[in-house]
């Protein structure tokens, strides 16, 4: 087994590896627009391929994000698109690559992160190979009542004002809530999120905040809201009242809204599978991730890899 660049495998090898692990194609052209737009990427793109006699078996993707823990923001390492064949499965090819992938961020920085399912088969090894779980991003829910409202939520694009607001939200905040100023772009590049779900509030004109949202089969689904003081509980109003399903969810939630969603009837649920983990790339048996920082934890949707 050898461990490759992106420049040696063929796109139809990305398209199938992606079609098995994540449902969307892929090829060297999106490796490529990404490298350009993507800051947190390596110029070399950060993407490694197991292949052997000339057939390609797995993948895993790094990249260099930003973490805020404890007053001090850091550059960390990142884990993504970590996938193998169904067929090729428990061989070590995942292992292989995940090492090789420690080894090249050892370079550069001391801690790497993770986003996985717990259900998924990968997460038992994460957790040989010394990852723990920092963080599990909350959701909140309600049944969705018709309330009048006049909010007014419009398509504007203006990726500097929910920049701002996004990061007055998060600034008491510990994690991956590091918004770089060039996030839209990043995000256009790689395809996800999608930025045509931002909307802009308005109140009798003015502008209050702006929410991330899509319908999803039978409620409304918000990845992102944030607003000016005294606004949220409006923007809320606003969303119920947008709202064409029986439920609103609100995913990815800031941990500073959950009295503020509890008092205006949202449920708090974090018994989920999807969480955020952490290795220390030395080694060392201190805490990585200290209490306070565990506690006050946030992963904002941009900021997913």
């Amino acid at each position: 087994m050898e461990i490759v660049n992106f420049d040696e495998v063929e796109d139809s090898d990305m398209i199938e590896l992606n079609l098995a692990c994540f449902n969307h194609t892929y090829s060297k052209d999106h490796i490529k627009k990404m490298i350009r737009s993507d800051k947190r990427m390596p110029d070399w793109g950060g993407e490694l391929y197991a292949k052997e006699k000339g057939k390609t078996l797995g993948c895993v993707g790094i990249l260099f994000p930003r973490v805020k823990l404890s007053e001090e923001t850091k550059k960390v390492g990142g884990i993504r698109n970590v996938c193998s064949r169904p067929s090729k499965s428990r061989r070590g090819v995942v292992k292989n690559l995940m090492e090789r992938a420690h080894d090249t961020l050892r370079q550069e920085v001391e801690l790497s992160f993770l986003m996985t399912p717990k259900s998924n088969v990968a997460y038992n090894l994460y957790k040989k190979l010394g990852y723990e779980t920092v963080h599990v991003p909350p959701k909140a829910y309600k049944r969705a009542e018709e309330k009048e409202t006049d909010i007014e939520f419009r398509d504007e694009n203006d990726p500097e004002y929910i920049r701002s607001l996004y990061l007055e939200s998060v600034k008491d905040l510990s994690g991956l809530v590091v918004r770089e100023e060039d996030y839209w772009d990043m995000a256009e590049a790689r395809g996800w999120p999608d930025n045509d779900n931002v909307k802009i509030a308005y109140k009798e004109g003015e502008r209050i905040g702006y929410a991330i949202y899509e319908s999803s089969r039978n409620s409304l689904s918000v990845k992102e809201f944030a607003g000016g003081k005294g606004n949220l509980v409006s923007l809320l109003r606003g969303l119920e009242s947008a709202s064409e399903k029986d439920y609103i969810v609100i995913s990815y939630v800031n941990p500073s809204y959950r009295k503020l969603l509890e008092e205006a009837g949202y449920s708090w649920h974090q018994d989920l599978w999807y969480r955020v983990m952490c290795k220390d790339l030395r080694d060392e048996t201190d805490e990585k991730i200290k209490t306070r920082d565990k506690k006050n934890f946030h992963t904002g949707i941009y900021e997913t890899f």
